[in-house]
Order: structure tokens, then sequence, then C-alpha cells
């Protein structure tokens, strides 16, 4: 066999490696001996070829979980290290699912930019929901005349509160006279009397004790590791602050029941502990009522 013929044969041979879906083999013993060797090459590079291709069309499918190619197919070098970037890309999209937006991509040239503009973005739209929902939280927890805690809040907090079996000290408090002023002096400085009573606990009170309008003029303060004598002390002050405001017509005042729980008090039922506040409150109330007719 002439050289030409040797040559067109693998010419045929590589036009169909290159072009055909399916290569049109090649009988390697009908080259002439100095051809076979070059024929045998051939037939390694249509291997890696066809490698090649399956490889990429299952990475342009998305099928990560493909069969890597065989290590001595240097074409296939570029692809596995796109295998390899999308492997570790999409283990980073499933950290961002769960909500790590801390995900950053530096491998990727021009799509890192896009990928680390999208998690920032998703953190900081995840940074406003959670204010939003804090701030509606705090709203449906607070009562919108003396900005302290409404029912709602105090029922969610003290159910937390007597879960730890720590100290506590539950101190019912009732104004006195609300229902005069507001038929007398009108709601406007009803609501008056309500903000300065608040004002006046909040100028005694701690900052991690519990402050909440239970009802029109009730109120509960819960006052956390404190002594039973202190706090009486503290509701005394509290009621002298309230009474001594001066250049209004009416008495201010307001009557108080405490009731302790001793820290390890075990399971408490929250109905009996308020109705022995409240009855406790009334025995003052009493008082008041009775010093003010003598």
């Amino acid at each position: 066999m002439d050289d030409d013929r040797n040559c067109a044969l693998l010419f045929e041979y590589l036009r169909s490696i290159l072009y055909d879906p399916q290569t049109q083999p090649l009988d390697v013993n009908a080259l002439d001996e100095p051809f076979q060797k070059l024929g045998m090459g051939m037939q390694f590079l249509d291997h890696a070829v066809k490698e090649m291709k399956e490889y990429s069309a299952a990475l342009s499918n998305g099928t990560l979980s493909v069969t890597l190619p065989e290590r001595d197919n240097f074409l296939c070098d570029n692809l596995k290290n796109i295998h390899a970037n999308l492997n570790h890309l999409t283990w980073q999209a499933k950290q961002v699912a769960k909500g790590d937006y801390s995900q950053r991509v530096s491998y990727l040239g021009e799509f890192s930019e896009a990928f680390n503009t999208m998690t920032a973005q998703l953190k900081e739209r995840e940074s406003v929901l959670k204010e939003e929902a804090r701030q509606e939280k705090e709203r449906a927890s607070m009562d919108p005349l003396t900005h302290v805690g409404n029912l709602y809040y105090f029922q969610r907090e003290i159910e937390e509160l007597l879960k730890a079996d720590d100290e506590l000290v539950f101190c019912y408090c009732d104004l006195d006279h609300l229902k005069y002023i507001n038929d007398n002096y009108g709601h406007g400085e009803g609501d008056w009397y309500l903000r300065h009573f608040t004002e006046s606990v909040k100028n005694v009170i701690r900052e991690n004790d519990l402050f909440a309008r239970i009802g029109g003029d009730e109120f509960c303060i819960i006052l956390k590791d404190c002594p039973q004598e202190v706090a009486y002390s503290k509701l005394y002050w509290i009621q002298y602050d309230f009474a001594k405001q001066a250049g209004k017509p009416y008495e201010k005042n307001f009557s108080f029941g405490i009731v302790r729980l001793p820290a390890g008090h075990g399971p408490v039922d929250l109905e009996k502990l308020l109705h022995d506040a409240d009855h406790a409150m009334y025995q003052q109330k009493r008082t008041h009522y009775l010093a003010q007719k003598s």
C-alpha cells in the first residue's frame, strides 16, 4: 500500500473522530507497519474524544454525579476543574438556601461577582425582614398608650419566667380614681394619669424587671431576684413618687398586692397567683378607702 493510501485512511479516521456522531472504526492491521503506531495513537484519541463528549454532555445537563474520565485523558482536564467548581458551588448554594449568606465565590470569574451580589442582597433582605418582624412583634406586645408591655406580652413572658424556677416577686397594681378622672376631667386627663403612673414605675424598677398593663387600670410588675421587703420598699416609693406630682385637682394613688415565689418554686398555677395578688391588692385598696372616709 502506498503512503497516500495510508494517509487517506488515517485522515478519514481523524475526520470521523471529530465530526461523526458514531466514529467509523479503523483496522490498524490494514495499515502499513510504519503507520500502525500512528493508527493506534489515533484510536487512543478516539477513546479520549468520546469520553470528553460524554463527560461534557453530562455536565452541560447538570449531571454532577457523572463518573470521572480516566486520569490520562488530558482532554478532560479543564472539564474536571469545571466539575469540581460546580460541585463546590452546589454545596455553597445549599448553604445559602439554609440561610448562610456568608458564602462567597472567587473562582468563577464574572459569575463570582453575580453570585456574591445575590448573597449580599439576600443577607440584606433577611436583615430587613427580621427587623420588620421584630418591630411587628414589639408593636403586638406593647400597650400603645403607656408604651409598656400589654396582656399578650405579660402572658408570654411570665410563662418563660415561671419555667426558670428563679425567685420572683409578683406585684399586682390597680390605679385608684381613674374612672373618676375620666368622668370629671376627660379621657385625655385619664391618659396622662396612666402615663404618669408608668413613668413613676420605670423610675424605680430595673431594666430586666417585667412591667405590663394587663387591663384598663391594672398593671403587673415582676421583680427578679428581689427580697420581698425590698419589693415593698420599691412599691411604697413608687406610690410616693406618683402622688407628689403637683398642680392636679385630684389625688393620685394606686393600690398593690405582692406575692413572692421562692427560687425552685416548681410548677405555679398562674390563675391562683393572680388571685392571691389581687386579693392582697384589694386589702390595701380597702385601707385607702377607709383612710379617705376618716
